[in-house]
């Protein structure tokens, strides 16, 4: 790999990974589904939790999934071995999957619940 795409591997990295580690909007909805009571908790309270926000929520979640789709795509031209760099990809996928799904979620049910 080159210097420049190593940058853009670091740049894409941070795209997830800095936005999980100050307001966790993954690992909360995460949290919150495996509940199995009618008081859900929050794993970790912020703004993006509150109803009002559903819009910067949104958009911490599009750019978290730009950096794991960058991420993908840059993890894919490493030169590594073809054992650990088939586990990281599967591992970045389903990643990728899971904050899919998410922002489908958060998406589809900014304007509430109705009829």
């Amino acid at each position: 790999m080159t210097k420049i795409q190593k940058i853009w591997l670091g740049v894409f990295t941070g795209m997830f990974v800095i936005p999980e580690i100050f307001w966790s909007p993954v690992g909360n909805l995460i949290y919150s589904i495996l509940q199995n009571s009618n008081s859900v908790k929050i794993f970790r309270p912020n703004f993006l939790t509150d109803s009002d926000n559903t819009n910067l929520l949104l958009f911490c979640l599009a750019f978290q999934l730009a950096g794991l789709l960058g991420t993908i795509i840059f993890t894919s031209k490493i030169k590594y071995n073809l054992w650990i760099k088939s586990i990281s990809i599967s591992i970045l996928v389903l990643l990728l999957v899971i904050v899919g799904l998410i922002f489908y979620i958060v998406f589809s049910l900014r304007n509430g619940i109705s009829f």
